[in-house]
């Protein structure tokens, strides 16, 4: 599943650098293969951070992801997965795992018909230039695996940074990707391959895999909904060029009026008017009834929506939802207060952990 045909064109390369070494003003490695030996693969941090993964020598990226273990390990671990998968790994502990292994799977069978030998070359290149970093050569190198005819490449940039700060540079991240190659990554933000169906969790049993021929694509394959273009100011009723309601109190007289359909909201600060929380939602009347509910920390907020027009795809609301998360800590450096505080308060991101 190569990025959508019907999306713009690539703006020139020049101006994207979501694959250079200063991408964000992080400080990223160079792309290491998952095929790289122990040793090539220790080049990556062992600190907590923000990695990218893209097929080899490809120029856009399948995933965008945050950790709090040490990245080092993080990619490990999850190299060992895939590489070990005959069947599509479980969504625990790597939520990205399925995804991928799909993406992988899907093109290794085009490529039975079709190989892709500036890949293969590409691949094989980089292993003979590791050898002869290697005192002793390639009789010190652990044995490689087989070279894949679809393989993937990471890079992974350290962060100093609170589970909130590290989050909020995610959400940036996949929200300045959007905005420079015009969609998400492949298998960010619950995208998924048409043509498979996910894993769930390894408690719960269901393994996923390939449809069958006469089965309907996955809707997580659906096309990456256009990000929205920046303007104006969180809780500006055009922030983001979208139509947002009134500030209302968050009570039951109010929610009345809120309708029953797919959409986007805000919950603000009565007092300071800062923006507390950015959240999607497919019911937007009992979403907001929800969070009504909720202990806010002595704030009494209010709030605002945006109902979408017609039924939304559910990795495109996710992705309507980044691009405000995106664009906040754009403009102010942090996440929402509330953003990523956990379940109590109906927090859902992209995090990968």
């Amino acid at each position: 599943m190569s990025p959508d045909p019907e999306q713009p064109a690539v703006p020139d390369l020049e101006a994207i650098d979501h694959f250079f070494d200063n991408w964000c003003n992080l400080t990223w490695t160079e792309w290491i293969p998952f095929s790289a030996t122990k040793q090539v693969f220790h080049r990556i941090p062992k600190e907590p951070g923000l990695y990218r993964i893209r097929p080899v020598g490809k120029e856009y990226l399948v995933y965008i992801g945050e950790t709090k273990r040490a990245l080092h390990q993080r990619l490990h671990n999850l190299r060992i997965e895939l590489s070990k998968a005959e069947q599509m790994p479980w969504s625990d502990p790597h939520t990205e795992a399925p995804a991928l292994w799909a993406l992988r799977d899907a093109e290794r069978l085009a490529a039975e018909s079709e190989p892709h030998p500036e890949i293969v070359s590409a691949i094989q290149k980089e292993s003979a230039d590791d050898q002869l970093q290697v005192p002793g050569g390639a009789d010190n190198l652990e044995e490689e695996p087989p070279v894949e005819a679809f393989a993937y490449e990471c890079s992974a940039a350290p962060l100093d940074a609170s589970d909130s700060g590290r989050r909020g540079m995610e959400s940036f991240l996949l929200y300045r990707y959007r905005q420079e190659y015009g969609e998400s990554p492949l298998c960010s933000l619950g995208r998924f391959h048409p043509r498979y169906r996910r894993s769930t969790t390894k408690k719960e049993g269901m393994r996923g895999g390939r449809l069958a021929g006469g089965q309907k694509d996955n809707p997580a394959g659906g096309p990456s909904r256009l990000p929205l273009c920046p303007s104006g100011t969180p809780g500006d009723r055009d922030w983001m060029g979208l139509a947002w309601s009134a500030p209302a109190t968050l009570d039951e007289e109010q929610l009345r009026n809120v309708p029953h359909s797919q959409g986007l909201y805000l919950l603000l600060d009565a007092g300071s008017k800062e923006v507390i929380f950015i959240g999607r939602a497919d019911n937007c009347a009992s979403q907001l009834s929800g969070q009504a509910g909720r202990a806010w920390e002595g704030k009494d907020p209010v709030f605002s929506y945006h109902a979408t027009d017609g039924p939304v795809l559910l990795h495109q609301l996710r992705e309507l939802e980044i691009d405000l998360i995106g664009n906040y800590y754009e403009q102010f450096r942090k996440a929402p207060e509330f953003q990523f505080r956990g379940s109590s308060h109906g927090t859902r991101g992209p995090a990968t952990e």
